[in-house]
């Protein structure tokens, strides 16, 4: 058997010769092909090396918004939390605060026909002391965080003043009212006690509700006109009274 192997016909030995030279072409070839493999990947663009990768690793390449909304659900939380806050201290555009100032009036048609002589006059109180909003931002941040308490709303509803100025006492010493004088500060006391009595003990007001506590008011510390304006309130009442009894009352 040996001897055959070695003394092989000269067809074989070509043969051998021939499967050789074709396995070192093919080494030689795969050796070659890598070669330029690794060549085109070291010249390629961004945009090329990005085209081989995984359609994941593509995408965060091309895409690295992508990797911020892969965010984890606290991380967004968190986000959303900041924002809240942040806007809580933003005060909503000049023209919603303004159109909302008139939304109570239009509850009833008297009070519509005159939401403007009324809030000329309620306008010099609430630009004077101030909004639920405000007041919040300056007390109590995370209340103010609320969304209720930072609603446009909640820009036109006016604070106490007798809390706002207890506050400014108690909270701040270097404030303008804590260092005024003992004149000043009298006078303060007296427009304070004046004006907390429109609130009735309630924390926050819209501006119908302080104009009508204001012309009730008034109405009732003069005596001529506390005297007409019962009398035909009174014929009001009556009136009307009399008219819905028989069919309304259980």
């Amino acid at each position: 058997m040996s001897e055959m192997n070695v003394h092989k016909s000269p067809n074989e030995m070509s043969t051998c010769a021939n499967s050789g030279k074709a396995s070192a072409r093919k080494s030689q070839n795969k050796t070659n092909a890598f070669a330029n493999f690794n060549e085109t990947n070291a010249h390629a663009t961004p945009n090329e090396t990005s085209a081989r990768k995984s359609p994941r690793e593509a995408d965060a390449c091309a895409n690295p918004n992508g990797a911020s909304a892969r965010k984890s659900l606290s991380e967004r939380i968190a986000h959303a939390n900041a924002m809240r806050v942040d806007s809580a201290w933003n005060t909503p555009d000049e023209q919603l605060v303004e159109a909302e100032r008139r939304t109570p009036f239009q509850v009833c048609d008297i009070y519509c026909a005159h939401a403007e002589e009324l809030l000329a006059i309620t306008g010099q109180i609430s630009a004077a002391l101030p909004s639920r909003a405000a007041y919040l931002a300056r007390t109590n941040p995370r209340a103010a965080a609320h969304p209720d308490n930072r609603s446009v709303k909640a820009h036109t509803q006016i604070g106490n003043p007798a809390c706002t100025f207890v506050w400014e006492i108690r909270n701040n010493k270097e404030g303008a009212l804590a260092k005024s004088s003992d004149a000043q500060y009298a006078k303060a006391l007296d427009a304070t006690d004046a004006l907390k009595d429109l609130w009735e003990d309630e924390p926050w007001l819209d501006e119908l509700q302080i104009a009508k506590a204001l012309i009730a008011q008034i109405v009732l510390l003069d005596d001529d006109l506390r005297a007409k304006v019962l009398k035909r309130a009174n014929i009001m009442a009556k009136e009307c009274a009399n008219t819905l009894a028989p069919y309304l009352r259980g």
